[in-house]
């Protein structure tokens, strides 16, 4: 604002000194034309100087505040770019841990699944085995009278008691004393082998004592009821 109220000012002294130069007869008329030539030349120069000058620094000054603004622009997009990069990474790690731990739960879920399966199989083959050793159980009792050569003649499975019972011969008990002891204690032991070489027995099918019976059913002898040791009656 102070330069165009100068430039104001240097133009009318100047325009001033033109006027005065022109109108000066005394003077030559050569230095005359070239004094107002020139006083007008800074007239004009005075007049229009700081418009001049303004529109060039308003010129430059838009020019400046376009640029910051293209920079301003261009920075915000950059901003913009990284920011959506960045949530694009972090949307890319949330799918992969998702999609991580969905697989592990469906690791572990098919784990677990195999694991049952796998315990329901050794579970199935364990009952199937122990039926089949109780089947043969059966099976070699029926083979005592036989095996024994008539010194024990019956072997029966009382699943009632959980007891197997085997009968002595008459002939057997012919003896006296410690004789007959061996004999019910012999054959207290071979019910007992009998029984170990066979088992394991399903859960409901447990031999838990072996009974020594004359054929009249008088018990001669059996197990104890916590050590299951051989127990002779007539001791009692």
């Amino acid at each position: 604002m102070g330069e165009k109220i100068l430039g104001l000012v240097l133009t009318i002294v100047f325009g001033y000194i033109t006027y005065r130069l022109y109108k000066n007869n005394s003077m030559k008329k050569g230095v005359r034309l070239g004094l107002t030539i020139f006083t007008s030349i800074l007239t004009v120069s005075s007049l229009v100087g700081p418009y001049t000058e303004s529109s060039n620094k308003a010129t430059d000054s838009s020019t400046v505040s376009k640029a910051d603004s293209q920079a301003f622009s261009k920075k915000a997009s950059s901003n913009n770019e990284k920011e959506k990069e960045k949530e694009s990474r972090s949307e890319s790690k949330s799918s992969a841990a998702k999609v991580k731990s969905e697989s592990k739960s469906q690791s572990a879920s098919s784990s677990k699944s195999e694991s049952q399966s796998e315990s329901k199989l050794v579970e199935s083959t364990k009952n199937k085995n122990e039926q089949k050793n109780f089947e043969k159980f059966q099976q070699d009792l029926g083979d005592v009278p036989s095996t024994t050569k008539g010194s024990i003649t019956s072997a029966k499975y009382d699943q009632t008691s959980e007891a197997l019972k085997l009968t002595l011969s008459d002939e057997a008990l012919d003896l006296q004393g410690a004789q007959l002891k061996e004999v019910v204690r012999a054959a207290w032991n071979a019910g007992n082998s009998l029984v170990d070489s066979d088992k394991p027995f399903p859960d409901d099918k447990q031999v838990v004592s072996i009974i020594i019976q004359d054929s009249a059913g008088n018990q001669l002898a059996h197990s104890s009821a916590f050590l299951h040791e051989f127990k002779y009656d007539a001791d009692k």
